[in-house]
C-alpha cells in the first residue's frame, strides 16, 4: 500500500522498506533498538479500536492545543499526503523535519529491516525525540497487539469501538478481532472504553485483569448527560461538539477522560472552546451546502454514517458517490445505504485494492444508479437543491475525490 509522498524520502536517503503489511514486532523492535528507542521519551495515549479513533484523536489534540501543551500526533491513512500523518502542534511534519529523520534512519543502517508502515511509525517517533512534547497522541494502524504502534510503553490507552474489519489480517471473529485492539493495554496502566458489545467487552476486561489495569468504561465510570460531561469530582458543562453524529458524544467524553487521568488539569471554558473547534477531516466533513465526505468502510461506520444521515436530513433525498475498498464488506454496507439512498454514482478510484465500480453496480439494489470511471469526471453540483449528496465508502477514494475535484 503506496504512502503517498513518502517514496521520495525513502529514494532520496536510500532507505528500503516493503509494501507489504506484515503484523508482529519482532523488526520494529530491532530497528528502534538502533535508533536508540525514540518511542520512550514522551508521555503518550495510545488508540486503537475499529471506530471513533481519529474522532478521538481530534477531541484530544483540540483540548491540548486550547489548554496550552505542547503535543504530538501520529495517524493513519492521510488525507493528503504522509505528512499530514505526523503532526505537531496540529501543524503537519516538515520536508526538513522528515529530511532529518531519514538522515538519521540513514546513518543508523535500519534500510531494509521494515514494512513502509514501521518505517513510517518509526519516522513519527525520530521526529517527536527531537522535541519537548508534554503529550503524545499515537493512532493504531490497524488491531492493536501486532501493530508496529504497539512499541511504547503508554500508561494510558483509548479504545473507543470495536467491530469486525481487517479480517484479513485480524481474523473473522469478534473474539479474534478483541484480541488483537486490546492488546495495547500495558501492565499496570489506564485503559478508557466506549460502548463495547459482548464479546469484545468480556475480552477487554480479561486483558485488564491479566495486566493488573485499570479499565474506566463510558456511562459506568464517566457520563455524558446531554452536554454535560462527569467523572469523579470532574463535571464540564455546555459542551457542544461540532463533529455531526451521537457518537461523537462518546468519543469527545473518551478524550477528556483520557487527558484528566494523565494527570492534565482541564478548565470547563477551554474544554468548551475545544470540543467546538475539533475537526476531523473525512467525518461527516461538510464541504458546502448539501455536500459532505464520509469515510465510512465497514459495517460499524457505516451504520453510524447512516443513523447520522437519518438524525440530520430526515425525508431528505440523499445521492451516494461511492467508492469502496475490495477487501470490504460491500455488500452490507451498501445494504445499509440502500435503507435511506435515492440514488447511487459508483466511481472507480486508484489504489490497488479498489473495488471495481462495476461490482458495485450490479450487487445494488437500488433503481437509481450510475458508475463514473474516473473521479475526475465527477460532477458535484449537479443535484437539486434538496439533495444530499454524500461521497463515502473509504477514507482514500474521499480523498482521490478531493484531489481530483480542486477540493480543498
Amino acid at each position: 500500500m503506496e504512502i503517498k509522498n513518502f517514496n521520495k524520502y525513502k529514494i532520496k536517503w536510500n532507505l528500503k522498506s516493503e509494501t507489504d503489511i506484515k503484523p508482529g514486532l519482532e523488526n520494529i523492535q530491532a530497528a528502534l533498538e538502533k535508533l536508540g528507542n525514540p518511542q520512550e521519551k514522551h508521555k503518550v495515549i495510545h488508540v486503537a479500536g475499529t471506530n471513533g479513533k481519529g474522532s478521538t484523536i481530534a477531541f484530544l489534540t483540540a483540548l491540548a492545543k486550547e489548554h496550552g501543551l505542547a503535543y504530538a500526533s501520529f495517524t493513519s491513512p492521510s488525507i493528503v499526503d504522509v505528512h499530514d500523518q505526523i503532526q505537531i502542534n496540529s501543524i503537519p511534519v516538515t520536508e526538513k523535519q522528515m529530511d532529518k529523520a531519514f538522515s538519521f534512519m540513514h546513518q543508523r543502517g535500519i534500510s531494509g529491516m521494515l514494512t513502509d508502515f514501521e518505517l513510517l511509525t518509526v519516522t513519527a517517533f525520530v521526529v517527536f525525540e527531537t522535541m519537548e512534547l508534554d503529550i503524545v497522541f499515537i493512532e493504531a494502524g490497524m488491531g492493536g497487539r501486532l501493530d508496529s504502534t504497539n512499541v511504547m510503553k503508554s500508561s494510558v490507552a483509548v479504545i473507543p469501538s470495536i467491530s469486525i474489519d481487517h479480517t484479513y489480517f485480524l481474523g473473522d471473529t469478534l473474539e479474534k478481532i478483541s484480541w488483537h485492539k486490546a492488546g495495547i493495554l500495558k501492565h499496570n496502566s489506564q485503559l478508557v472504553i466506549g460502548f463495547l458489545v459482548e464479546p469484545a467487552k468480556t475480552i477487554v476486561y480479561n486483558e485488564a485483569k491479566e495486566k493488573n489495569a485499570k479499565v474506566l468504561e463510558y456511562n459506568k465510570d464517566f457520563q455524558m448527560d446531554k452536554d454535560q460531561y462527569t467523572y469523579e469530582e470532574f463535571t464540564f458543562s455546555n459542551l457542544n461538539p461540532q463533529m455531526i453524529g451521537q457518537h461523537q458524544q462518546s468519543n469527545m467524553a473518551l478524550a477528556i477522560t483520557a487527558l484528566l487521568i494523565s494527570g492534565f488539569v482541564l478548565e470547563e471554558s477551554s474544554v468548551q472552546i475545544a470540543v467546538k473547534d475539533a475537526r476531523l477531516p473525512g467525518r461527516m466533513e461538510k464541504i458546502r451546502e448539501n455536500l459532505y465526505m464520509d469515510g465510512a468502510h465497514n459495517q460499524a461506520s457505516t451504520d453510524a454514517l447512516v443513523e447520522t444521515l437519518q438524525e440530520q436530513f430526515p425525508n431528505r433525498p440523499i445521492h451516494f458517490v461511492v467508492g469502496i475498498l475490495k477487501d470490504k464488506d460491500y455488500v452490507y454496507m451498501l445494504r445499509k445505504l440502500e435503507e435511506i439512498a435515492s440514488s447511487f454514482e459508483f466511481v472507480n478510484f486508484q489504489h490497488e485494492r479498489a473495488l471495481n465500480a462495476n461490482i458495485l453496480y450490479k450487487h445494488c439494489l437500488g433503481s437509481a444508479k450510475s458508475i463514473t470511471l474516473d473521479a475526475s469526471q465527477l460532477d458535484l453540483e449537479k443535484k437539486s437543491e434538496n439533495t444530499i449528496t454524500i461521497v463515502t465508502g473509504s477514507f482514500y477514494f474521499i480523498t482521490e475525490v478531493k484531489e481530483k475535484t480542486g477540493i480543498k
